[in-house]
């Protein structure tokens, strides 16, 4: 009998200390794709001239400039990407260029518009002269048959026509000596919304508003902290992606699972994946709803701490994307691809992620 329950015990033992294999990929992708979220940024920039004169700019627009408020709430920017839930109470990660996305083509739009208003104004000044010439000519033709009166109204047409070439010629020298140094632009988000997974969108206003809590003051650290206007969710997720090791085996065993490295979460050649929105809308929708992907690659440069580089491809969109290993641990958020190439992508350390976030 003694030898049984001995026996009973050494079986227990071993199978407590049996290693727990990691879940599938396709589990995993079930277990943390409601976690993440389509964030869409409409924005806009207020240009300060370098006389104080306020103009509006919209990168992605029709015309990109414009002259009042009303003409450009008409003409709003918008940048996608991805970010991941975080806590109960509306809290979402993301990166620091969806929140803000920097005026890429500013100085070369401004550039070309400063170059077309400059030709618009020597059109009109050419138009004005051969204007103030016509009545000149008119006047030296039929002086004898004029009257006072149509004396009158010609000279004031004169006088009026030579103050308004007189306008453009200030204009034009105003422009020709254009800083484009000196401007000062503000970016201002005018709606910031999140698409759940899984969930039909037939206009903007069915997402989630959400507004900007911070952004990281670290120049390499491309990340943002933004909560929904209600600090719920309208569809919290059953799993948030958090910064615990996942691997079930080292509750059971910390002596021969040791806590994972949070400098160094993931070694060289590690499977790694990413949930994300690429290209957001255009390919997130399907007649079942919005629907994220499930990429995959490896690590394939050891980190800088400030950066990883995995075999993940990425599109627009796939910003701000957690970056998960086989037990489901974030080990980055996605921020960047590799120029001219779809296969390398880099993300922002967990490392980094998690001191943003507890700042």
């Amino acid at each position: 009998m003694k030898k049984l329950l001995l026996l009973s015990l050494a079986i227990t033992v071993l199978s407590c200390n049996k290693y727990i294999e990691p879940e599938t990929p396709a589990k995993i992708f079930e277990k943390y794709q409601n976690a993440v979220v389509l964030i869409t940024n409409q924005y806009y920039y207020e240009v300060y001239l370098d006389d104080k004169t306020l103009i509006y700019y919209s990168p992605y627009s029709a015309d990109k400039i414009y002259y009042s408020e009303e003409s450009i709430l008409e003409n709003l920017s918008m940048i996608t990407g991805t970010g991941f839930i975080v806590s109960e109470n509306g809290e979402i990660i993301t990166n620091r260029h969806i929140v803000n996305p920097a005026a890429v083509n500013y100085r070369e739009d401004f550039y070309s518009y400063n170059e077309e208003l400059k030709e618009k104004m020597v059109n009109a000044i050419s138009k004005y002269d051969d204007t103030i010439q016509m009545i000149k000519n008119y006047y030296a033709d039929n002086e004898q048959q004029l009257d006072d009166f149509e004396k009158k109204n010609l000279v004031n047409e004169f006088d009026s026509y030579k103050e308004l070439k007189e306008i453009f010629m200030g204009f034009y020298e105003s422009q020709k000596n254009f800083d484009i140094d000196k401007t000062q632009v503000k970016p201002v988000i005018y709606r910031l919304a999140i698409a759940y997974n899984n969930t039909h969108i037939t206009d903007l206003n069915d997402l989630q508003e959400c507004v900007l809590i911070r952004e990281s003051s670290a120049e390499n650290v491309d990340l943002a902290l933004i909560q929904t206007k209600t600090q719920l969710f309208d569809k919290p997720p059953k799993n948030k992606i958090n910064f615990d090791d996942n691997n079930p085996n080292l509750a059971r065993s910390l002596k021969k699972y040791s806590e994972r490295n949070i400098k160094n979460p993931v070694s060289i050649n590690e499977d790694v994946y990413m949930i994300g929105f690429n290209h957001g809308f255009s390919l997130a929708n399907t007649k079942q709803g919005i629907k994220s992907q499930f990429t995959s690659g490896e690590v394939s440069q050891e980190s800088d701490g400030e950066r990883i580089l995995y075999t993940i491809p990425t599109l627009e969109g796939s910003s701000g994307s957690p970056i998960i290993d086989k037990w489901g641990n974030l080990v980055a958020v996605n921020f960047a691809k590799v120029s001219d190439t779809q296969s390398f992508s880099f993300g922002v350390p967990l490392k980094a992620v998690k001191e943003f976030y507890e700042e």
